[in-house]
């Protein structure tokens, strides 16, 4: 039953999420049943660090903050609030729909927010690579320029990544639990009778 569980709660975030990464799709595990234990369960994976994503997508509410907009919103000398940072059409996203990493690493070198600071851009590797290579920047807060990290490539100019001072805030979506209930009840007849055919064997 659990193993079964498992399975369509997989269909289900695969369903629900658009374009989901591994990592969400297996987010969780199963802890079989022992003879001292016999109740199996289908759990979630431990997130190192606070509120684990799933649970927002499964109550509802508000998201915590990236790894990325945390170095963005301490690091960064920006006078306004980052509370979270959405990408632009013009951003390069991997094959999920996600901001690239490689532009992420090479924003936060531009504007010396690395938690490394060694790995931050310096003038003369700027110069080193020349005009080719993009060059991304935050406007002051006088400019025209409205909130975020822009793209400099020679003369052009375009905007790849908006600030906003709200926290992104989801309706409840992935009805994890209530889906694993039905899926277990209608799997258990099936499966009462394969573990009685089996235990009828084994005292055979």
């Amino acid at each position: 039953m659990a193993f079964e569980v498992f399975r369509e709660n997989k269909k289900l975030m695969a369903r629900v999420f658009d374009n989901p990464v591994p990592y969400t799709l297996n987010a969780f595990f199963v802890r079989k049943a022992t003879p001292q234990n016999p109740v199996a369960t289908v759990q979630r994976k431990d997130k190192p660090v606070g509120k684990h994503y799933l649970e927002v997508q499964q109550q509802g509410g508000r998201r915590s903050q990236t790894g990325f907009e945390k170095l963005l919103s301490r690091r960064l000398k920006y006078e306004g609030i980052i509370q979270s940072v959405l990408p632009t059409r013009a951003a390069r996203r991997n094959r999920y729909g996600n901001i690239s990493p490689g532009l992420i690493q090479q924003v936060l070198s531009s504007v010396k927010a690395q938690g490394d600071a060694y790995q931050n851009t310096t003038a003369a590797s700027r110069r080193r690579a020349g005009r080719r290579r993009a060059g991304y920047f935050v406007p002051q807060a006088e400019s025209a320029l409205s909130p975020g990290v822009y793209e400099r490539r020679g003369e052009t100019i375009r905007k790849v990544l908006a600030f906003s001072d709200t926290v992104p805030s989801y309706s409840a979506r992935f009805p994890m639990e209530d889906h694993g209930r039905q899926v277990a009840t209608a799997a258990a007849p099936a499966a009462y009778d394969r573990a009685l055919t089996r235990t009828l064997k084994a005292k055979i």
